[in-house]
């Protein structure tokens, strides 16, 4: 942790040379490595567009632009101080001014002669902040990740059963259809050919007694043949519903 805050980008806006130097020679003794500076504020906006600062030192009493302009400036930015964190420097010591600044967006605020140690301590409060939220948005960058490969995960499954729901309705409806022509098989084979198969029979046992019965040899043939007509109807049938009862 303390090899990130030291990696932070510092920017330190300030129209005094002076107040820069003191303030460069105090990051660079404690190790801080990623440090700019601008005196002009005119380009302070620019600057910081190009840098993305995590932590700005902004001086508030500058000419042309002053510090209130800059933060006014970056207020009109999407999210302008989700991470970033300013620590205002001034000798404007008035109440009004420290108000000012910290509803412009000002995370701290110390008045010059400031101490060095005071700054210090400041600088990485501010930075351990910066560092704490900048691991927070990665967690729930994480989570969001997370969050849309499980909803990912959970369609497709959503997906395979209704697939599944889908080929087992088609299935019941086959078994439906199945069992529909199977009953009217079993119907056939026990109503329809009994009737053609009883008068076959009883024809055939007329042709033993045909001349005491009365009746003559053609007349048998011609009920046996009507009979088996319809019974070979009937199993011809039946062979039509069991090939759709197959399907």
């Amino acid at each position: 942790m303390k090899d990130n805050l030291k990696d932070a980008r510092i920017l330190i806006i300030d129209d005094t040379l002076t107040n820069i130097e003191v303030l460069e020679n105090l990051l660079m003794m404690k190790g801080y490595t990623n440090v700019k500076s601008v005196s002009d504020s005119t380009i302070a906006i620019q600057i910081i567009n190009e840098f993305k600062p995590e932590l700005i030192l902004l001086d508030l009493m500058m000419p042309n632009v002053s510090g209130f302009d800059i933060m006014d400036e970056l207020n009109k930015e999407k999210d302008p101080f989700r991470l970033m964190r300013v620590l205002v420097l001034t000798a404007d010591i008035t109440p009004e001014s420290k108000k000012r600044a910290l509803s412009s967006g000002a995370s701290d605020f110390l008045t010059k002669p400031f101490d060095l140690t005071e700054v210090d301590l400041r600088i990485k409060n501010l930075l351990f902040t910066v560092f704490l939220l900048s691991q927070l948005t990665n967690q729930n960058h994480i989570l969001e990740e997370k969050v849309q490969e499980r909803t990912v995960a959970l369609r497709k499954i959503n997906d395979d059963l209704l697939i599944a729901k889908n080929e087992l309705e088609k299935n019941i409806a086959a078994i439906e259809l199945q069992n529909k022509a199977l009953r009217e098989i079993s119907w056939i084979q026990s109503h329809v050919v009994r009737a053609p198969l009883a008068r076959m029979m009883g024809a055939i046992s007329l042709l033993e007694i045909k001349d005491d019965a009365g009746v003559s040899q053609e007349d048998i043939m011609d009920i046996v043949i009507t009979s088996a007509n319809e019974i070979d109807k009937t199993v011809r049938d039946i062979s039509a519903k069991s090939a759709q009862a197959n399907v």
